[in-house]
C-alpha cells in the first residue's frame, strides 16, 4: 500500500467521523471576535481562520537534547547480536548546523568489554562504533554528527550491539547478554534549539520524569461534557501525530509544569461559559507555540463553532500534519506487520535488514497484528517461506525455532554438517498459537560448534559466520476465519475492537472529576494508536445506561468515593490534580488497599464498607468441610481425573502454559481491573475499567498504558494489583459471539472447521457412534445373509 493513499485514507475517516460527531453548525454566543492583531509571524505555525487572534508574548524558548521518539522498550538490546531503532525530528536550520548523538548506556556485567561494541547507522550511513564498557552505571558517547548525515523531519537511528559473554559459552548464557539505552540522557544534540514554532517541532517535545509524554487539556473548573467531546477528535489527532505510545493524558484548570503539551480547545459556546475563571485568550484557528515553561509546548485549537474546528483539524491533516504522519503511524518499516487474510509480507517488512551472524544463538523479532475477528484454530497454518543459510561445521543439534508469544511453536533441525541454503523452505506455524491483536513472533537459530567447548574468548573467530537470514523471508497469511467473539482485550488492546469499526460508541465516565477524565481520555488516545485512526466517542458525565446496540467505554469507581472533591458528587474538581501530576512516582499505592492484601480468607468476606460478602464466605466454608481425596468414591476419583485432565490437554492445545490461569480477578482488592460484557440491552459491548477511587483510576491506567504491559494485555480480562502493580491477565470463559462481517461460505465452512478443531470430541463420538452402528448392521445382516465359502 503507498504512503499517499494510506494518508488520504485516514483524512477521508477522521473527517467522516468528525462530520458524524460534530454538529454542522451552532449559533455563536458572542456576537464578535476581539479586534487584535495576529500571533507574531515565525514564532507559531498555525491553520487559523480569517478571524484575528490575541497577540501573544514570545516564550522562552526549549533547549537542549531532542529526545528519541521510542517509548522506552525500545531502548534495551539483548543476547549476542541485537538491533534497536530510533529515531528524532530535526528543523532544516538544525540540520544544517549539524551536533552530536548523545547515547547514554550501560551494560551487563557479563558482556566482555575487549569485543563487545555498538556500531551506529544515522539515516543508512555509518557514524561510528564504540566499545561496550559500562557495567557500573550510565555512561555517555557523543557521536559528532554533520549535515552530511541529516535531513530536515525524522532522523532514523540504528544501534547495534555485537556482545560476548566474559565466561559462559552456552546457549543460555545468551539471555544474560544485555545493553540498554537512557533514553532521558540520550538523543541528538543540536547546535541550535527552535523551541516549539511549527507542528513538527511537538515531535521533539520530551517526556516526564516517570517516562511518559504528558498531554495536559487545559479546562476551565466549570467543565461540560461537551467541552470534552470538543477537545476529543483534536486529542486523538495530536496522539497519531506524535506516534507515541507511552502518552498519558491529564486534565487541569492550570497548564503543566516541565516537559510535555498544555492541549487548549474551545468553541465561541464553550469559551463563553469559561468567562470570569481566567482563561487565556487563545487565537482562532489550530497552532503550535511555546507554552510558558521551558520545554513545554503550547497547542490550541478554537473556532466559532465545531464545524469551523473540524475543517481546521483536518487543513491541517491535509497539510502540516501529512509528512510526519506518513513517516511514522502510516510507516510501513515499523518493526510490526499488520497482518490480513490471504496476504504476503516479508522480514523486509520489519525493518528488518539481512545480517550476517557468527554468534550461539540468532534472535530476530517483530511484532504481529492478527485481526481482531480472527478465530484461531487448526484448520490452516501460516506459512513461513525461510531464506537462510548455515555454515559448515554446526553440531548437529543445531535447529531454527519460532517461538510465538514467548513459547516454542515449531521448529527445524539443521542435519547437514556441510552447511545448507534455505530458498523458501516452508515452515508452518499452527493459527491456533496466534490471538488476536498483538503478538510476539521470535526467530531463534541455535547454531553451537565444537569450538564452543573449550570456552575460549581469545580463540573465537568473529570473522567465520555461523548463519545469515535473509530479509527476503517470507510470511504468508492463510485465509482466516472471521467471527467476533468476546471477552477478548487482546483484540481491545492490539486493534481497538469493537471500536473501530467506524460506529460511534459511548465513554461514560460515571464520576465527573480530573483523574477520571484523564484516565478516559488516556484510554481514548491508546485505542486511537491501535487502531491507527481517530474513533468516534461521545463523551458522557455521570452513570453508564444503555443505547441501543451503542457499544461503551465505562470509567468507573466505587461509590463510596462519590464524595470525595470539594464539588460534590456533581462537580468537576480539576483541583485534586497537582500541576505536575504526571511527575508522580508509578510506585504510590493507595495504603488502604496495600493492607486489604494481607486479610485471612474469612476476613475477606467482609467489604470496606462494613458489609458482608455472603459469596466468599460460602466458598471459605466450602474449603473448609471439603473431604480429604482418601474419602472420595472410585467415581468420584475417575471424574476428578478426567476433569483435569480434559483441562491438562486444552492447556496444551491451545500453548497455555498455565501462568496466567491461576490469579482470580479480586474484587474490591484490585487497584484497577479490566472486563468486558454485554451491555445491559444484550445488543452491544461494555469495557469496564473499574478502580476503588480516582486517585486509584488515574494510577491502573497509567499503569495500563504502559508500553509493554498494554502490548501484552490478552485473555477475557485484566487486574493490576494494589500493592505491586503487577498485571495479572485471566483466560476468556464462556465467550460471546459481537459481530461477523463475513458471512460467505469459505467464511462458515472455515468457521464448521475451527469449532470442530476445538471440540474434537465430536470426532471421537462420531467415529464410536460409526463404528457402533456398523456393529449393529453386521450383527443383522451376518445371520440373515449366512457364511458364503469358495469351497
Amino acid at each position: 500500500m503507498a504512503k499517499p493513499f494510506r494518508t488520504r485514507a485516514a483524512s477521508l475517516t477522521l473527517a467522516l467521523i468528525v462530520a458524524q460527531t460534530l454538529p454542522l453548525s451552532a449559533q455563536s454566543l458572542l456576537e464578535a471576535a476581539p479586534p487584535v492583531t495576529r500571533v507574531v509571524s515565525g514564532e507559531s505555525e498555525s491553520i487559523l481562520s480569517t478571524r484575528t487572534a490575541p497577540e501573544e508574548a514570545v516564550a522562552a524558548r526549549a533547549t537542549g537534547l531532542v529526545p528519541f521518539e521510542q517509548a522506552l522498550p525500545a531502548y534495551r538490546l539483548s543476547g549476542e547480536d541485537d538491533v534497536a531503532r530510533l529515531s528524532f525530528n530535526l528543523a532544516p536550520d538544525q540540520v544544517a548546523s549539524g551536533g552530536q548523538l548523545a547515547l547514554a548506556y550501560r551494560n551487563a556485567v557479563s558482556v566482555l568489554p575487549d569485543s563487545s561494541v555498538m556500531d551506529v547507522e544515522v539515516n543508512g550511513k555509518a557514524a561510528g562504533t564504540f566499545a561496550i564498557a559500562s557495567p557500573n552505571g550510565f555512561k555517555t558517547e557523543a557521536l559528532k554528527i554533520s549535515a552530511d548525515f541529516l535531513k530536515p523531519g525524522r532522523n532514523q537511528v540504528l544501534l547495534r550491539a555485537r556482545q560476548f559473554h566474559r565466561v559462559d559459552c552456552s546457549l543460555a548464557a545468551t539471555y544474560e547478554l544485555w545493553s540498554e539505552i537512557d533514553p532521558a540522557a540520550s538523543g541528538f544534540m543540536a547546535a541550535r534549539s527552535n523551541g516549539f514554532r511549527s507542528f513538527d517541532d511537538l515531535l521533539t517535545v520530551a517526556r516526564t520524569d516517570a517516562d511518559v509524554t504528558d498531554i495536559r487539556l487545559v479546562l476551565p473548573r466549570t467543565v461540560t461534557a461537551e467541552m470534552l467531546n470538543d477537545a476529543a477528535p483534536v486529542l486523538q489527532t495530536l496522539a497519531l501525530f506524535l506516534n507515541r505510545d507511552d502518552l498519558a493524558v491529564t486534565v487541569g484548570e492550570k497548564p503543566g509544569t516541565g516537559p510535555g503539551i498544555d492541549l487548549y480547545v474551545s468553541t465561541d459556546k464553550t469559551r463563553a461559559q469559561a468567562q470570569g475563571v481566567g482563561a487565556p485568550i487563545m487565537p482562532y484557528g489550530f497552532s503550535v507555540r511555546n507554552s510558558g515553561e521551558v520545554g513545554r509546548a503550547l497547542v490550541s485549537l478554537r473556532g466559532a463553532t465545531r464545524a469551523e474546528m473540524s475543517g481546521q483539524l483536518l487543513e491541517a491533516i491535509r497539510g502540516p500534519l501529512k509528512d510526519s504522519l506518513d513517516s511514522g503511524i502510516f510507516s510501513s518499516r515499523s518493526g510490526t506487520i499488520l497482518a490480513d487474510a490471504s496476504s504476503r509480507y516479508t522480514l523486509a517488512d520489519t525493518g528488518y535488514d539481512t545480517r550476517v551472524f557468527s554468534g550461539r544463538l540468532s534472535r530476530t523479532g517483530f511484532n504481529m497484528v492478527m485481526p481482531a475477528d480472527f478465530y484461531p484454530a487448526d484448520y490452516a497454518t501460516i506459512g513461513l517461506k525461510l531464506h537462510a543459510a548455515t555454515s559448515p561445521g554446526l553440531k548437529r543439534t543445531a535447529q531454527f525455532l519460532v517461538r510465538v508469544n514467548d513459547l516454542v511453536v515449531t521448529s527445524y533441525p539443521f542435519r547437514n554438517a556441510e552447511g545448507e541454503q534455505f530458498d523458501g523452505k516452508l515452515i508452518e506455524l499452527p493459527l491456533r498459537a496466534f490471538r488476536p491483536g498483538n503478538n510476539k513472533v521470535e526467530l531463534l537459530a541455535e547454531l553451537p560448534v565444537e569450538a564452543d567447548e573449550a570456552c575460549a574468548p581469545e580463540a573465537r573467530d568473529d570473522a567465520r559466520p555461523r548463519f545469515i537470514l535473509l530479509k527476503d523471508t517470507a510470511i504468508e497469511i492463510p485465509a482466516l476465519a472471521r467471527i467476533g467473539r468476546l471477552p477478548d482485550i487482546g483484540a481491545f488492546a492490539g486493534t481497538a475492537y469493537p471500536y473501530a469499526d467506524g460506529k460511534p460508541f459511548d465513554i461514560f465516565i460515571e464520576r465527573p472529576d480530573a483523574q477520571s477524565a484523564g484516565a478516559a481520555l488516556t484510554m481514548l488516545s491508546r485505542l486511537a494508536l491501535a487502531a491507527r485512526n481517530p474513533l468516534g466517542a461521545d463523551i458522557h458525565l455521570g452513570a453508564a445506561s444503555a443505547s441501543g446496540d451503542r457499544n461503551a467505554l465505562v470509567i468507573t469507581t466505587q461509590n463510596a468515593f462519590a464524595d470525595l472533591g470539594k464539588t460534590g458528587k456533581g462537580g468537576f474538581p480539576l483541583d485534586v490534580f497537582q500541576s505536575n501530576a504526571m511527575a508522580a512516582p508509578i510506585t504510590d499505592a493507595d495504603p488502604m488497599k496495600t493492607a486489604a492484601i494481607g486479610d485471612t480468607v474469612f476476613a475477606a468476606g467482609v467489604t470496606e464498607n462494613g458489609g458482608d460478602d455472603s459469596s466468599a464466605l460460602l466458598d471459605a466454608f466450602r474449603k473448609s468441610t471439603t473431604r480429604p481425596e482418601g474419602g472420595l468414591s472410585v467415581t468420584s476419583k475417575l471424574q476428578s481425573w478426567f476433569a483435569a485432565a480434559g483441562a491438562r490437554f486444552g492447556k496444551w492445545l491451545n500453548y497455555q502454559d498455565g501462568a496466567d490461569t491461576v490469579a482470580t480477578l479480586k474484587e474490591g482488592r484490585s487497584l484497577l481491573t479490566l472486563t468486558q460484557a454485554p451491555s445491559p440491552s444484550g445488543d452491544a459491548v461494555w469495557t469496564v475499567v473499574h478502580a476503588g477511587s480516582p486517585a486509584d483510576i488515574a494510577l491502573g491506567v497509567r499503569r495500563l498504558a504502559e508500553p509493554a504491559v498494554w502490548a501484552g494485555l490478552n485473555g477475557g480480562s485484566a487486574e493490576i494489583e494494589t500493592a505491586s502493580l503487577a498485571v495479572n491477565t485471566m483466560p476468556s470463559g464462556p465467550r460471546f459471539v459481537a459481530g461477523m462481517t463475513d458471512q460467505s461460505v469459505g467464511n462458515i465452512r472455515r468457521l464448521a472447521a475451527a469449532w470442530f478443531s476445538d471440540n474434537f470430541q465430536f470426532y471421537v463420538l462420531l467415529i464410536v457412534a460409526s463404528m457402533g452402528v456398523f456393529a449393529v448392521w453386521l450383527g443383522f445382516a451376518i445371520p440373515r445373509k449366512g457364511v458364503r465359502s469358495d469351497q
